[in-house]
């Protein structure tokens, strides 16, 4: 993955407070654990914990470029329509609106 990629992801990513919240906990619990498991235990609790990191940053990267993909096609496919012109759109549906008033009137 390019390195601009995950420089924009950390700028634009930030913490919500319902995710700091669940981070205290998490730590909170692991400090418990940390005094009642075995040292065997304890470093397989901490890798597993590190792979949960990694996978969680990977899923959030790859959400972010899936969002700037989407944005990229979005854009794409706006480029290719016609200019927007809010009197030309008055003006079609005073032609429209001009067209259902003259088939009523020779009705």
């Amino acid at each position: 993955m390019p390195e601009y990629l995950k420089a924009l992801h950390e700028r634009f990513t930030t913490a919500s407070p319902e995710a700091m919240r669940v981070r205290r906990e998490r730590d909170r619990i692991l400090s418990r654990l940390r005094g009642q498991l075995g040292k065997s235990q304890r470093i397989l609790l901490l890798h597993l914990l590190d792979l949960e990191d990694d996978l969680r940053d990977q899923t959030s990267l790859d959400s972010f470029l899936s969002g700037i993909r989407l944005a990229r096609g979005i854009e794409q496919e706006l480029s290719e329509l016609p200019s927007y012109s809010f009197d030309g759109e008055n003006e079609e549906h005073a032609r429209q609106k001009a067209g259902k008033v003259s088939c009523k009137r020779n009705s």
